[in-house]
């Protein structure tokens, strides 16, 4: 993964579950992880298990569509 995501000019910050407690406490309970690498994009706007190039990709994709603003109820015209 870390040749992909260097290939593609991506930043990215790796943390190991086996080194790292507060990193594995994260993958577990969090991200209720099972598989490894996990994929976090946007501090967990979205997630890909394990090594799945087509599923980092859509992501990198669905990242880069403008986000949808929440609709406003419209303004009232003041009576003044």
């Amino acid at each position: 993964m870390k040749s992909f995501f260097t290939e593609q000019r991506i930043a990215f910050t790796e943390r190991d579950i086996r080194r790292d407690p507060q990193a594995y406490r994260e993958w577990r309970d969090r991200l209720h992880g099972d598989i490894v690498p996990v994929i976090v994009f946007n501090n967990g706007e979205l997630i890909v298990d394990g090594c799945d190039i087509p599923a980092i990709r859509r992501a990198l994709v669905k990242l880069k569509q403008p986000r949808k603003r929440q609709e406003q109820p419209p303004r009232q015209e003041s009576p003044h």
